[in-house]
């Protein structure tokens, strides 16, 4: 019973606001699948399985998979299977070729309430993994094995290469199925001929007897082998109370089958075994076909490696940046503060302060001494680090981080209302199934069958389901080869709905290239020395540019760094105090230039002040005047007022001296639909709270798991074409949708009065997926052409409307 909602109300199951809520057992749910969840776990007592710990309260297949997973309890083993280890949480990452559907997602990230020893479950639904955080004291890796398996998802395991045996068993497997399904079409294609073509009736009833026969010998792999895992699934489903696409699939299937077996038995017709194995192996041949378009449009596509992201290399004593792709086992890697690492290594100079939250969401920093290990993926806090890689850089590691759930932002969006009408969808073909047996039933009992089994598949929403991953998988994958990575196709719907765009001025409107002058005492070689160690270490933008301006010399060790973000830092090198950073920051008078941005030097006594005159990006001042025309603009700086005068003819809204809280603040103040750009680190709280958050990044190491997009600073002035492509790609998305209904319609039509076979219905599956994958193909390309040609051409020719030429290098 629905119960009218009189205050904000959460789902009992996922936490979620209840806009519809459904009410049972004194509990509110979201949805009819978190009900069906919430049963599913009430009613298996699953909770409670994993506490019973005696030999006797331990069930047979618990106890095989005890013994099945027995191996994982050693320690070399695991070494080679976790990713991530501290002294409390370890973290695997296991391939479940068990997972088919939303409701096994839900399930696995559900894992800390099945037990409190898991930290966090996530689920890559594309790659079926599962990302396992554990507390490792009180719960081993082969306990979380055994609870998967116990769970109905047992992990595949294989310690010589994991990749490549995933995909071997993936393909054989419905390699195979379809195989088996195309023999038995064939043959029983060849039974069954006689039939076809006996139109003098010569054919003797021994003979059609002995043909039927062999038919239904035929049709027994196919039924219990090819088609076994659309049973499986409509079952699930149905034991979950959720009505898949499977189930009206296994619905077909069987009413072909239950029909072909009563005729053949009962000697009253030849049966429709020939249409049966035939619509198995078309429907495993759409399948293969939607598993290959998923293989092609994984989150982590090659391009990952293309990241604008590098690192400080350590080659014979000298620095040198290197592209993170080509980092290899045995480098030496730099790590500053605030930087990721890239790779496992061991701490071959300097001590380890290392941030993990982006790994197991814990923010305790762990303290790393020489020859220890540490980890990819954590954060240096603190002094210069260099470690010795003891793995290759895999970006797809980044790429996890970069999906963590912790940095993920919620929301309703396209996928999940589809979703919710998927079920409505199989309701209603289930109720046009039932309508259109019934009525032929009345008329033409002969026909009845076959036009109940052609409704249920010919409206099998196949091509609908691939709209939206091919739509947005092409989309990020040209998104990328402009110079935008985003982090996951979601975002691409975002970006099309935002109005409100709020720029960082240093790092994002501003260059690299910068005019730096020194005002003060005369700098020592011994000042250059300290200040090239220190500003090595900031990944502050102001900070690498005075460093690229500094002499080469020799860096010193860091014995201590502490960075206050937006603020300077402070550190002790080779016994001198060293402060860098705001006038604030050091308490000494603030300068007021025009166009100017200032970083006061303190070592052991204040000695000046660095004036940086900034370049604009070129095309910085055609792109703002061409987006103002669209959408409100403000710009946050951390910078003084000098240049507001000069800025405000392209921004609503100018704030200036803003910290990196201010800029949060701001954002939280605004309505929804804003995007915000600005550097990965200090901007990261701004970035992380924005509809949309797009890092820009300079080919340095900032990488930061907290924005939806890194852009490629060479880039900037793409965003128009950013936003008016997604805009684009989500008017694709609707068109395709509506073919896809349309071929739904006009397909129903023909099924509902008798003219349309099973055979026919499965043929046309398969294919109206490719004309729907190849439209969306076509669509897409021809906008992304047409949108970056046309921004390409409004940024390079406007230039010269910038009132301070001097100010943009163009």
């Amino acid at each position: 019973m629905e119960l009218q909602q009189t205050e904000a109300l959460t789902c009992h199951q996922c936490g979620d606001p209840c806009d519809d809520s459904i009410a049972a057992d004194d509990h509110f749910f979201c949805c009819y699948g978190c009900k069906a969840v919430h049963d599913l776990l009430d009613e298996s007592t699953l909770a409670d399985l994993y506490e019973e710990t005696t030999l006797e309260n331990k069930s047979i297949s618990q106890l095989k998979a005890e013994r099945k997973y027995a191996f994982l309890d050693h320690e070399e083993i695991q070494k080679q299977l976790l990713t991530f280890k501290s002294d409390r949480i370890s973290v695997v990452r296991f391939f479940l070729p068990g997972i088919h559907c939303s409701s096994c997602i839900y399930l696995l990230e559900q894992l800390p309430k099945l037990d409190k020893r898991i930290v966090r479950g996530e689920v890559n639904f594309v790659k079926k993994e599962v990302t396992v955080s554990f507390l490792h004291r009180d719960f081993s890796l082969k306990k979380v094995a055994v609870l998967l398996s116990q769970l109905g998802y047992s992990p595949s395991i294989s310690l010589d290469s994991v990749n490549q045996t995933k995909k071997h068993v993936v393909r054989s497997k419905l390699g195979t199925k379809i195989a088996v399904a195309g023999f038995c079409f064939g043959n029983a294609m060849l039974m069954s001929m006689p039939e076809y073509l006996d139109s003098k009736f010569l054919l003797t009833a021994e003979f059609k007897y002995l043909f039927g026969w062999i038919n239904l010998a035929l049709s027994l792999p196919v039924l219990f082998f090819s088609a076994r895992d659309y049973f499986k699934k409509a079952w699930k489903g149905l034991i979950n109370k959720n009505l898949n696409i499977d189930v009206p699939i296994a619905i077909g299937i069987l009413t072909l089958s239950a029909r072909s077996f009563y005729e053949i038995l009962t000697e009253t017709g030849a049966g429709y075994i020939d249409s049966l194995a035939g619509l198995v192996f078309f429907l495993l041949i759409g399948k293969w076909y939607q598993n290959k378009t998923y293989q092609a449009l994984s989150f982590e596509r090659d391009y990952t490696s293309y990241f604008p992201v590098s690192v400080t290399c350590l080659i014979d004593g000298k620095e040198y940046s290197r592209p993170i792709k080509e980092l290899r086992k045995g480098d030496l890697v730099v790590i500053h503060n605030e930087e990721l690492v890239p790779a496992d290594g061991k701490i071959v100079k300097g001590v380890g302060n290392i941030d993990y939250s982006f790994v197991t969401g814990e923010s305790m920093p762990h303290k790393k001494e020489k020859g220890q290990t540490v980890y990819a993926g954590g954060r240096q806090k603190g002094g210069e680090l260099c470690i010795e890689l003891e793995k290759e850089v895999d970006t797809s590691e980044l790429t996890q981080l970069w999906n963590a759930d912790v940095f993920n932002k919620k929301g309703k969006t396209i996928q999940s209302k589809i979703d919710q009408v998927s079920t409505y969808f199989t309701r209603c073909i289930l109720l046009v199934a039932l309508l259109t047996g019934v009525y032929w039933w009345i008329y033409d009992a002969s026909v009845m069958w076959n036009a109940m089994t052609a409704v249920l598949i010919v409206a099998c929403p196949c091509a609908l389901a691939l709209v939206l991953p091919f739509a947005y998988g092409h989309a990020m994958r040209l998104m990328g080869r402009s110079g935008l990575y985003l982090k996951n196709a979601e975002v691409i719907e975002k970006l099309s709905k935002v109005s409100h765009l709020i720029f960082d001025k240093t790092g994002t409107l501003t260059g690299s290239s910068s005019l730096v002058t020194f005002h003060g005492e005369e700098l020592s070689s011994t000042h250059f020395r300290l200040l090239k160690s220190a500003m090595g270490n900031s990944a502050h933008p102001m900070s690498k540019v005075i460093y690229n301006n500094l002499p080469l010399v020799e860096k010193l060790p860091l014995k201590s760094f502490h960075e206050e973000v937006g603020k300077g830092f402070t550190t002790e090198i080779d016994g001198h105090l060293v402060k860098v950073g705001s006038a604030r920051f050091l308490n000494v008078e603030e300068h007021k230039v025009t166009n100017e941005s200032y970083v006061h030097i303190y070592i052991d006594e204040y000695l000046g002040f660095f004036s940086i005159k900034q370049a604009y990006r070129s095309g910085i001042f055609g792109m703002l005047k061409h987006l103002k025309n669209s959408f409100q603009l403000s710009l946050l700086s951390g910078d003084n007022e000098g240049e507001r005068g000069f800025l405000s003819p392209y921004f609503n809204q100018l704030m200036f001296k803003q910290k990196p809280v201010d800029k949060l603040q701001f954002i939280e103040a605004v309505a929804e639909r804003c995007m915000m750009v600005g550097d990965g680190l200090n901007d990261a709280g701004a970035l992380k709270k924005a509809d949309v958050g797009i890092a820009v990044s300079e080919d340095i190491h900032q990488f930061s798991p907290a924005c939806d997009a890194i852009l490629s600073a060479k880039e900037v002035t793409n965003i128009p074409s950013v936003l008016g492509f997604s805009k684009s790609v989500m008017n694709v998305v609707f068109v395709a949708f509506g073919i896809s209904f349309l071929y739904n319609i006009v397909g129903l039509s023909f099924a509902v009065t008798g003219h349309l076979t099973p055979l026919i219905s499965a043929v046309l599956m398969p294919i109206s997926s490719v004309t729907v994958v190849g439209l969306v193909t076509l669509l897409v390309t021809l906008n992304q052409r047409r949108f970056f040609r046309e921004v390409d051409h409004t940024s390079t020719g406007s230039l010269a409307e910038a009132p301070h030429s001097h100010h943009d290098p163009s």
